[in-house]
């Protein structure tokens, strides 16, 4: 690295002048200035040396019964007693010492996200650390090297999810600007149900929540909105419909409340810096403040940045940002964190309780438009901004004039941050370029980089003394908010020398971003999907530096207890009976990686000789395709098969196999989403080589009454029994 980059890092407190000086060196040749550089280094330092404290804190994991919706959640997780989990404060050149005791019945960790620590105080386990486990303690020890807004974390199965998290905020001794109010502001989903269990739903189906959100993207929709053509082509490269969450939350929470309140006597010209944290699972949040008032925008992943005003901000999970808001009146103001998809919000009132403007409503997101105007941090908007209220498919004439003059937002935009100093590394280092391709299939929850999941494919191979540059590359239509641990890397923004510093991006759907770093911390590193359920089901990696090896101690802790924890290539189990006048169906599924198995018995009229059956076998080669082997039984007979099955463009589940006695057969099964609730499925089967060509076909008209319950109208035609109606329900478990 430079001198100018290195001097992105070296402590604010540093004089103008000393900054001048290090970066006029770094532009001279001499080997003087290479000699003596060492020794100004250590002199600029030494201030931060001397003023050296150790800085202590002990943490208390236990179960806790919760209630933040009104019911009691007795899988909670708190520590010393809160959630979120108390502040931990530092002032720069601290060394911290902090001891965790697990007193839980399960294993547990904590990781120091965006804190630059050693290697083996980082906290994940068996890449860096042991599991902490029930019953037992482990003191984390490092060095305080940089400020800005941090946090802490579980980072063992979904514990997240269930309460561990919580802020750390690492002070300068001088401050960049004069500040009345310092707040720290948590922001987090919640779920009344257990995670484990709203994975496995997931696992049952990606859009298992789609009922509970009221999102239900269809024909009727797209008509409504003008965007047959964007419907069409999600459906013709199997994209789908724009989801910008998968889980349905039963609350959105500021510092562990719904709404909160804080510095209640706020005066005009107050300066209040708000340090915000995405401590979220899985969702994005917008960030407003009252009648979509301005603020700066001073640092990003507790690096400092030039300050941009804008109005709005969308966070990814994982990111922190600091702001500065200058108080305009002597009334209260709203700080809004409003979820991505928009079924929810927390509330931070500043100032006067009972006077407090609020934050216009944000109109519900546009799931037909294919990405466009998600691009969220990427791109500087092509577009006008927006405004701030709710839009039905149809409006009357008066809430059109009201939103035509409403304040719109200016959103901040990754292109528009710029390093306060220069970080660009030296010409001559050597660099390694590589493409990650974040993908995912939502059938299946399965998450992938370069087509394969973390049990697939952990390592990615580094060199220390090189500059990596990530390529990462996102072919989904979700966003994926991506962050390594252990190092700062350059955002490649149109800022050049002074492309910002972060630890977490957010990949936009079907956008590329381009980072780089100095490899200059040996180790292993985790680098992962900060969508909770997306690195629990393979969008993560090890970063691991070439010759660096684990202490044998943890290699043999890692094959002795990894198997008690969740994998991407762990089994879920699901199923679904059709219960028809007609008609019956069970169908039951093992999903596990790439690995499926499905079961289904079929009887017609109930009638016990129409009785049918198939066991097939499936490996999915990609998200697409997967050759399939098994049995079925039919006519009393029982044959093998061979052969695969295909999503065509447009969505059509194809299925094609030969049977062991030489027939051959086609299956062709679509579903149309036709309005909200309401959706068709038909499907057709042809049978040939052993005599007359054999011909069926079906289909199901199916309300959706609750979220795994629905009641419908099934049709069946064959040449044997010609037309066949029946009434009836599907459920889902």
């Amino acid at each position: 690295m430079k001198f100018k980059g290195f001097l992105a890092l070296l402590p604010s407190s540093l004089t103008s002048a000393t900054r001048a000086f290090v970066l006029q060196a770094s532009n001279m040749k001499s080997h003087l200035i290479a000699l003596l550089s060492p020794f100004f280094v250590a002199l600029f330092c030494l201030p931060i040396l001397t003023q050296a404290a150790e800085r202590r804190y002990e943490l208390t994991i236990e179960e806790v019964t919760w209630n933040i919706t009104g019911k009691d959640v007795d899988h909670a997780l708190a520590i010393n007693g809160s959630i979120p989990a108390p502040i931990l404060k530092f002032q720069l050149g601290d060394d911290a010492v902090i001891e965790v005791t697990n007193k839980t019945t399960e294993p547990t960790s904590v990781h120091w996200h965006g804190v630059l620590v050693p290697w083996n105080m980082d906290g994940p386990m068996f890449s860096n650390n042991q599991p902490i486990q029930p019953g037992e303690s482990f003191t984390f020890r490092f060095p305080i090297k940089h400020t800005g807004t941090y946090w802490y974390h579980s980072h063992t199965e979904l514990q997240e999810q269930r309460g561990l998290y919580g802020a750390i905020v690492i002070e300068d001794h001088h401050e960049r600007m004069k500040i009345d109010h310092d707040l720290v502001v948590v922001m987090s989903d919640w779920t009344d149900e257990r995670p484990m269990d709203v994975l496995a739903n997931l696992k049952k189906d990606g859009h298992y929540y789609a009922f509970k959100k009221k999102f239900f993207p269809s024909w009727v929709g797209a008509i409504r909105h003008g965007a047959v053509w964007n419907y069409i082509k999600g459906q013709w490269t199997r994209m789908g419909a724009m989801d910008l969450s998968d889980v349905g939350y039963d609350a959105f929470l500021i510092n562990g409340k719904k709404i909160s309140s804080s510095v209640a006597n706020l005066r005009k010209g107050d300066r209040v810096r708000l340090r915000l944290i995405n401590a979220g699972a899985s969702s994005y949040f917008y960030v407003n403040i009252g009648n979509l008032r301005p603020f700066q925008v001073i640092s990003k992943d507790g690096v400092d940045v030039m300050p941009v005003e804008v109005t709005e901000l969308l966070m990814g999970m994982g990111e922190t940002y600091d702001l500065v808001f200058e108080v305009p009146n002597d009334l209260g103001f709203e700080l809004r964190a409003t979820a991505q998809d928009v079924t929810g919000h927390a509330s931070l009132i500043l100032g006067d309780q009972e006077n407090a403007e609020s934050v216009p409503s944000k109109m519900k997101p546009n799931p037909y438009m294919m990405g466009m105007d998600h691009s969220a941090h990427t791109d500087m908007p092509t577009h006008p901004p927006e405004h701030q209220m709710p839009m039905d498919d149809q409006m009357p004439t008066e809430a059109v004039e009201e939103i035509a003059s409403m304040p719109m937002t200016k959103r901040l935009h990754y292109s528009m941050l710029r390093s306060v100093n220069p970080t660009a590394f030296e010409e001559n280092l050597p660099q390694h370029d590589i493409r990650l391709e974040l993908s995912g299939d939502m059938d299946r929850y399965l998450w992938t980089i370069n087509g394969k999941t973390f049990s697939e494919d952990k390592y990615i191979i580094i060199r220390e003394g090189e500059v990596v540059r990530f390529t990462l590359v996102n072919q989904t239509m979700m966003h994926h908010p991506m962050h390594l641990h252990g190092h700062f890397f350059r955002v490649l923004n149109e800022q050049g020398d002074y492309s910002p510093l972060f630890h977490t991006i957010d990949v936009a759907p079907m956008k590329t971003e381009t980072i780089e770093l100095l490899a200059n911390e040996p180790g292993i590193w985790f680098f992962h999907c900060h969508n909770l359920y997306h690195m629990k089901m393979g969008m993560a990696r090890w970063v691991k530096y070439e010759n660096f090896e684990r202490p044998e101690e943890l290699v043999r802790v890692e094959k002795e207890q990894a198997k008690q924890f969740t994998k991407d290539s762990d089994l879920f189990f699901s199923g679904k009976v059709d219960l028809y006048s007609n008609h019956a169906e069970l169908d039951l599924r093992l999903n596990g990686g790439r690995y499926e198995a499905d079961l289904t018995f079929e009887i017609d009229e109930y009638a016990a000789d129409t009785l049918e059956a198939d066991l097939a076998f499936k490996y999915y080669v990609d998200r697409y395709f997967a050759p399939l082997a098994g049995v079925e039984y039919r006519d009393d007979d029982i044959a093998g098969i061979l052969g695969a099955t295909y999503l065509a463009p447009g969505e059509i589940q194809m299925t094609g196999y030969m049977t062991t006695e030489g027939q051959a057969v086609i299956k062709l099964s679509k579903q149309f989403d036709i309005v909200d609730r309401l959706l068709l499925e038909v499907g057709g089967e042809g049978r040939f080589f052993t005599g007359e060509p054999e011909w069926e076909a079906e289909a199901e008209l199916k309300y959706r009454i609750r979220q795994n319950l629905d009641f419908g109208v099934f049709y069946k035609w064959d040449e044997e029994k010609d037309h066949r109606v029946g009434l009836g329900f599907s459920l889902s478990f």
